[in-house]
């Protein structure tokens, strides 16, 4: 299973790749141009019914509506908190079988882990460092979970929000 996955992984990176290696003047998007669609989950052990009816449920619809379908186990959200490593490789592996079980074809989208992917991580800094300190703490998201942790949250929960506009700007995708 890891194996496969090393090897999605790599399929996705050369992917991406060729995404970005697009002529010096792109020409204007056409009305008919193929819609990318591209979403992530953390893996936080077993989807329950609140994870299938809220998002893999349509997943599933979408992988056959859409040519062009990314879908991410987002592993470096998941460390916004403490994360025992041997854990989060377990419940990584653990959503990767419940969203297989649950109807996501790899014939038909691409299913990877979001830290197999450098870029994610790449373009996250470059975002980060153009992004102001006062914007990221006015979130409400960022008042609220830092509120509940000690300290006042990490940088990591901070940032957060910039890792996953790095997300959907790494692969070109329709809003």
């Amino acid at each position: 299973m890891a194996l496969y996955s090393m090897r999605k992984a790599h399929r996705c990176w050369r992917f991406i790749r060729a995404l970005h290696k697009a002529p010096d003047a792109a020409p204007a998007p056409q009305k008919d141009a193929v819609k990318r669609i591209f979403s992530g989950i953390q893996p936080t052990g077993i989807p329950h019914l609140g994870n299938y009816l809220g998002a893999i449920e349509s997943w599933v619809r979408l992988q056959d509506k859409h040519d062009s379908v990314l879908y991410s186990i987002a592993d470096l959200h998941s460390v916004t908190v403490p994360q025992d490593p041997a854990v989060l490789r377990q419940s990584t592996l653990d959503m990767t079988a419940a969203l297989l079980a649950c109807g996501i074809n790899p014939e038909k989208s691409i299913l990877f882990q979001q830290s197999q992917v450098s870029e994610h991580t790449q373009l996250g800094w470059i975002l980060t460092c153009m992004v102001r300190l006062p914007r990221l703490q006015h979130l409400h998201q960022w008042k609220a979970k830092a509120a509940k942790q000690k300290h006042d949250g990490t940088v990591g929960l901070l940032t957060y929000p910039v890792l996953q506009a790095a997300d959907i700007l790494l692969y070109k995708t329709c809003l």
